[in-house]
């Protein structure tokens, strides 16, 4: 077949494409049927190249006849162009099943590119062997936004079988050109002017009118239309499944009502930014639209509980079946996308009643809504699995029983936005290490997260493995330390914010950030500290050849997993005093570790601790940490046994310390329901797999682990603690 590729003898055709286009064109020429092969990886002059006449292309070997059908199916699974258009040099019956699929979506990535296309479209009918603009389906000029003239775009008004045209922000087509390529959208089924100064309510009557098989439509940014174009284009495009209006902002509640009325088979709806509609928009979608399936209401000031209100609360109980038909009409099985970003009087309300209603929801944004409490938190855990991802930054009011409760029960969640959810502690960042699919974590203002915090989430088994993108900016007490263990343990980390944070405000790591944005105020660059892609590789080479001095010992860091790996799942799930006992847990960890770090720098030597330097512990538990970190109150050496943890200690011998009644540990034990013993009960077991931690620091001990058995509290059928339970716990061995 190597005559197929040889140079023609016969005169090319005076016709130029760049090396760039990926284009086949077949004509004629002097009555000899012959094709021109515009290749771009041709690396001749840019000028076509004639073939033999399609007849001549024959093979020496004879092959099992492939239904046409057949070979076009096949041929759909050629993504990338060039290999379509290989494929359909091969043969006559290649070419007559691949042409339509190569020109279906033509590249258009330059001005000239789309030129060359025209002239050949409107060249006359025997001067072709395929009618070229009958095979366009779809023109996607997004690549030409900003040189896109009605010139260039009217001349495609001849592909009369256009089902999508793609025009966001080309800002230089006038309302005239829109008009005229649209009187040849019979066919259209998606249109996008998104950004579009051009596009007004003449321009939306137009689609209304040529338009009729319309099934998505984005208008986003197009801030002059009013309600009548909408209100009519909603009567005559019956088929709309998709609609984007955000930014249009003088639409009221009356567009909202037409489209809800007349397009039944809405499944997406985007409002963002339409300051003027109220709850009565939302009513009718709630009341008309049970198969929606996304729906955006970002920054709508005015949407309240009152909204929802026509959703039964908790429709997903057991006493579905007694209400009314009506209601039960009203669940959207289908919704798996819901924003209501910045809707700042929404609150627990219309959570309990969309929640329920929704059970399959996926991606649910609450970002800035404020009102949002634990309450709230603890309804939206009824999605489960099937939740994946969530956005809960800036609802100032969750704390860390908010985030256990959704760990626990969303095992799913694959991102979690918590930024400037300024009640949560590293108890919350422990609950987030049980999710086994978590990629994406933003903890960005969440001022009292501390290196436990890391550590806490790194010894999991799991974290490790899947996390890909950090954002940790202005959590002011993280070292460098944690962030470096953090780097070097998740080997899919592509991006890591860091801005804002002391330990990394130094040249040696700013070096691998990425650049700040040039409108960033002078402030801003200073602070900026953002790793991605290459940073984030070239970051984690050096941290490993020049560690950071560890803020904390070894052993009290393994002391920190076990007091949280053995206690806070099982704390949680106390009920009201658990949020008191995680924070006190924090501040714990925090105290005893300067302790136990104060001890081992003034007495490495393993002496007698308890009045070096005039340091003494505050507590008990900073004796049991200073003698796991090498020094112990008697002067002996530690030993392999087990050391009672921190919740075992209040729990079985509360009348050793003043702590208990502190953290309100008797109340809690009395309080416990079912509901939390179950749960206990299940994260203790989990927590046998998440208590490993292999140290990478240079100039760190190596430490072996060893697991023992010890009792562990758990309770009865009475609510009593009970110390019969027993379950694997880390030790430290002597090396």
């Amino acid at each position: 077949m190597d005559h197929m590729h040889s140079p023609p003898t016969t005169p090319p055709i005076p016709t130029t494409l760049s090396q760039k286009d990926n284009l086949v064109v077949y004509t004629t020429n002097h009555n000899n049927d012959s094709y021109i092969d515009y290749d771009e990886d041709n690396d001749d002059d840019d000028t076509s190249t004639l073939h033999p006449d399609l007849d001549s292309i024959t093979t020496t070997m004879q092959y099992p006849t492939i239904p046409s059908e057949l070979i076009v199916y096949i041929f759909k699974f050629l993504s990338s162009p060039p290999d379509l258009r290989s494929a359909i040099l091969v043969c006559k019956l290649w070419c007559s099943c691949g042409i339509d699929l190569l020109w279906s979506r033509p590249a258009l990535l330059s001005t000239s590119l789309a030129n060359k296309m025209c002239d050949t479209m409107t060249l006359d009918r025997t001067q072709t062997i395929f009618p070229y603009k009958d095979y366009i389906r779809r023109l996607n000029f997004s690549f030409l936004a900003q040189e896109l003239t009605d010139e260039t775009l009217v001349r495609f008004s001849g592909c009369t079988r256009l089902e999508r045209l793609l025009l966001p922000g080309c800002n230089k087509t006038t309302e005239e050109g829109l008009k005229q390529i649209l009187q040849a959208g019979k066919g259209l089924y998606s249109l996008d002017l998104s950004e579009m100064p051009a596009v007004t309510d003449a321009v939306l009557l137009s689609v209304a009118r040529f338009c009729p098989k319309l099934h998505t439509l984005y208008l986003a940014g197009c801030a002059t239309l009013t309600d009548d174009s909408v209100v009519q284009l909603a009567a005559s495009c019956k088929s709309l499944k998709r609609i984007k209006l955000s930014q249009c902002v003088l639409l009221t509640d009356r567009s909202i009502l037409a489209l809800t009325q007349h397009c039944p088979h809405l499944m997406e709806i985007d409002i963002t930014n339409c300051n003027l509609m109220t709850n009565t928009a939302i009513q009718s979608v709630v009341q008309s639209l049970p198969h929606i399936r996304d729906i955006n209401m970002t920054l709508l000031a005015n949407l309240s509980d009152l909204a929802f209100s026509a959703i039964p609360i908790g429709s997903n109980s057991s006493t579905l079946q007694l209400l009314p038909s009506s209601l039960i009409s009203h669940r959207f099985d289908q919704l798996r996308v819901l924003n209501l970003t910045s809707c700042v009087l929404i609150t627990d309300e219309s959570l309990a009643r969309i929640i329920p209603a929704a059970p399959r929801l996926r991606n649910l944004t609450l970002t800035k809504c404020d009102r949002i409490t634990d309450v709230g938190a603890s309804v939206i855990k009824l999605l489960g699995k099937h939740l994946h991802y969530l956005h809960l930054g800036h609802c100032s009011k969750l704390t860390d029983k908010a985030i256990a409760t959704l760990a626990q029960h969303c095992t799913r969640i694959r991102y979690l936005d918590l930024a400037c959810c300024s009640k949560l502690t590293d108890a919350a960042i422990f609950a987030m290490a049980q999710l086994p699919k978590l990629r994406r974590i933003g903890l960005v203002k969440c001022s009292n997260i501390t290196d436990h915090g890391i550590y806490a989430m790194l010894v999991s088994q799991v974290i490790p493995q899947t996390l890909e993108r950090v954002h940790l900016s202005y959590c002011v007490h993280l070292s460098d330390t944690a962030v470096s263990a953090l780097v070097h343990q998740c080997s899919k980390l592509t991006h890591l914010s860091v801005t804002g944070v002391p330990a990394f405000m130094t040249p040696k790591y700013q070096k691998f950030c990425r650049v700040p944005p040039s409108e960033f105020t002078a402030h801003q660059r200073e602070v900026f500290c953002v790793f991605s892609g290459k940073g984030v590789r070239e970051l984690r080479q050096y941290m490993e050849e020049n560690p950071a001095m560890p803020s904390s010992t070894p052993s009290s860091i393994q002391r920190s997993y076990r007091i949280m790996g053995s206690t806070v799942a099982s704390m949680v799930a106390g009920g009201q005093h658990s949020s008191a006992i995680l924070a006190h847990l924090g501040l714990t960890l925090r105290e005893t570790d300067a302790h136990v770090q104060q001890l081992a720098i003034n007495n490495p030597t393993g002496e007698s601790s308890s009045t070096t330097a005039g340091t003494e512990p505050a507590s008990a538990v900073a004796v049991e940490l200073a003698d796991d970190a090498g020094t112990s109150a008697s002067g002996q050496a530690p030993s392999n046994s087990m050391v009672t943890t921190y919740l075992e200690e209040l729990a079985l011998h509360p009348e050793d310390g003043v702590v208990a009644e502190s953290m309100g540990l008797h109340p809690l034990m009395e309080e416990l329901e079912q509901a939390g013993r179950d749960y206990a009960d299940m994260m203790m077991q989990t927590a046998r797999h998440h208590h490993r931690h292999r140290p990478h620091y240079q100039g760190y001990q190596a430490h072996s682990l060893s697991y023992s058995t010890s009792s562990s509290p758990s309770l009865d059928n009475a609510g009593q603690v009970s110390s019969t339970s027993v379950m694997p716990m880390p030790m430290l061995s002597s090396s």
